[in-house]
């Protein structure tokens, strides 16, 4: 083979690993945007609480806490604490 050849096909076997790769993180987006979904519904519907979701998915519980914040999942209890910089209420 001449160094042409050998540019061609790295060039090639670059293309068609570069393509596997997208089309691997297109998959593993539209995953990710379904585990997501599921996770505000299950939420949501009050099914199971945050700790058996994290039990079950692969994030954290703070990070399924951001989902179910982001989805508009609303708290399981009232804040009783009021941050000391927040205005008092008159």
């Amino acid at each position: 083979m001449t160094s042409t050849d050998d540019q061609k096909a790295a060039r090639a076997r670059l293309a068609e690993l570069s393509a596997a790769y997208t089309e691997a993180e297109a998959k593993l987006e539209e995953a990710r945007e379904a585990l997501n979904a599921g996770i505000v519904d299950v939420l949501m519907a009050r099914t199971l609480g945050p700790s058996e979701v994290t039990r079950l998915v692969p994030y954290e519980r703070q990070h399924v806490g951001r989902i179910g914040k982001a989805g508009g999942v609303p708290p399981l209890r009232e804040r009783t604490v009021v941050s000391a910089k927040s205005k008092p209420q008159s």
